[in-house]
């Protein structure tokens, strides 16, 4: 049943609960990587690429770009506000949060972050994505002095997702300002004439489909196999998954149907992942890449790593294609990004990233309520069909015994 109320746009108000602003389920802070304290933005290191011309395009170049919540996706001309690109091969950024990102089994799907880019689908197909993917590292934070890697365990620890087996494909690419593959040059102050980017190095097979797009096409759908149709071959990097405009439950792009709450507030909405295993955003999810801490190895024994936390992330350019014969635009991987949430565990109503009384006060309130009802709370309907009931609350009573 798809339809418009009124309603719609004045529930939500209920759930701005009192411990939201009391906690950052964003991450906050850009550590600086640039190359020689440099007085000009960006405080990260990019890559060559064909937005990295600060007096050109200093709107991609800020790192703050990827703090805080998610930009405003509500328009697709403005798919790339509010974002911070990494440029080519290599480029990458560096963020913290203000406190751990805890690896909680009580975390829908048990995935415990989300990273949040600028990818779309040609022609709304989920199956032909347009992503540039980048690699994925977090540190934890061991001593409590918030300065990353001054603690013997303090490393890098890789999210290898589905494309790297092992540690051979790492590599480093030295960029020469008169290299004639480059199109553009990282226009910041003190910027060297020469420098070095190093990533682990995927490499993804990209589909021509028309004058307009290359795309990361899913490979399942035509691998004579209907049994895996539906499951992502590319998972467990960034800047694979469009992001959902703030309210829009049912993922139709739109606000005013089934579901959505406009008003409710983006600690909320957007810190609920979608299953980076499946093709397509869940409804009530909020898109992005998602990723669990389990999947962490130590990039020394390609081992488990078993954290328990961490603090840092480092997002890399992983993809090294540079075709600008074909389109300069469309034929350079260069990832952008927009933003990086820690997933608000299964029970948590208010946004504090617990469960405890308070959030079952606020679910008590909505209890035995259906959208577009007034006391209807979205944040309290963990099982995304638009009522609370018993099925929600035994997802709450998941998060109140952890």
């Amino acid at each position: 049943m798809m339809f418009r109320s009124a309603v719609s746009f004045t529930i939500c108000l209920i759930i701005t609960g009192v411990a939201i602003a009391d906690f950052n389920p964003f991450a906050s802070e850009v550590i600086d990587i640039s190359i020689n304290g440099l007085l000009k933005e960006p405080n990260y290191l990019p890559a060559p690429g064909y937005y990295v011309d600060y007096s050109e395009y200093p709107y991609y170049t800020r790192a703050c770009f990827a703090l805080g919540a998610v930009s405003d996706a509500s328009i697709k001309s403005q798919r790339n506000a509010g974002i911070v690109t990494l440029g080519g091969y290599g480029g990458k950024i560096v963020l913290a949060f203000d406190q751990n990102v805890e690896n909680n089994p009580a975390n829908p799907k048990g995935l415990d972050a989300i990273v949040f880019g600028n990818a779309w689908w040609y022609e709304g197909d989920p199956n032909l994505p347009w992503g540039e993917p980048a690699t994925i590292e977090i540190m934890p934070e061991l001593n409590d002095n918030n300065i990353p890697g001054d603690a013997a365990d303090e490393i890098w620890y890789l999210i290898p997702g589905s494309l790297l087996p092992d540690a051979c494909s790492f590599r480093t690419q030295h960029w020469d300002v008169d290299d004639p593959c480059i199109c553009r040059w990282p226009d910041f102050t003190d910027w060297p004439d020469s420098y070095d980017t190093n990533a682990f190095e995927i490499f993804p097979v990209y589909e021509y489909v028309d004058d307009y797009a290359y795309v990361l096409a899913n490979p399942n759908r035509n691998d004579g196999n209907p049994e895996n149709d539906h499951l992502e071959y590319y998972w467990g990097y960034a800047e694979l998954t469009p992001r959902v405009k703030l309210g829009d439950r049912n993922v139709d792009d739109s606000l005013a149907t089934e579901g959505d709450c406009p008003n409710m507030p983006a600690e909320l909405f957007y810190t609920f992942p979608d299953d980076p295993y499946i093709t397509g955003i869940d409804s009530g999810t909020c898109g992005g890449d998602a990723f669990d801490i389990c999947w962490a190895v130590d990039p020394a024994t390609w081992q488990p790593a078993n954290l328990p936390s961490f603090r840092y992330i480092r997002i890399t350019t992983a993809a090294d294609i540079r075709d600008f014969a074909q389109d300069p635009l469309l034929m350079e991987i260069s990832a952008e990004i927009d933003a990086v949430a820690d997933v608000r565990p299964y029970g948590d109503v208010n946004g504090d990233n617990k469960v405890d009384f308070a959030d079952l006060e606020l679910f008590s309130q909505t209890w035995l309520t259906e959208w577009p009802q007034q006391e209807f709370n979205p944040a309290a309907d963990f099982v995304v069909d638009n009522r609370i009931d018993m099925l929600d609350y035994a997802k709450l009573a998941i998060g109140f015994i952890q």
